[in-house]
């Protein structure tokens, strides 16, 4: 009873762990993304004159400085939420011990 349910906390850890990690790859993405059309946006206007360049580099700024308050909100939701289904797992692992039934799908 006890290696199977250690197996099938440490599967759904797993799981969950996958699961957050393409979450982090895909916020990456987004954050490249965003940066490099802010990029782009910078290199378009920097052809302008000098005024409009100082104006477009304090609006580069910005985005990007908007960009990483949204990444690390993003960041910070995608680990409480990774934390929790970790700590559900666990809480389900220890009560299926405590009453000694076993986890409907094993890994075996």
């Amino acid at each position: 009873m006890g290696p199977a349910l250690d197996l099938w906390k440490e599967t759904e850890i797993g799981k969950t762990r996958k699961k957050y990690e393409k979450l982090s790859e895909k916020i990456v993405l987004w954050e490249d993304k965003r940066k490099k059309k802010a990029k782009r946006k910078l290199h378009r206007t920097e052809r302008g004159v000098e005024k409009t360049k100082m104006k477009a580099m304090q609006r580069f700024r910005d985005e990007n400085e908007s960009i990483e308050m949204i990444v690390a909100s993003a960041r910070a939701h995608a680990y409480e939420s990774r934390v929790k289904e970790e700590l559900k797992v666990k809480e389900k692992a220890n009560l299926m011990r405590t009453t000694g039934r076993s986890p409907s799908t094993t890994c075996l």
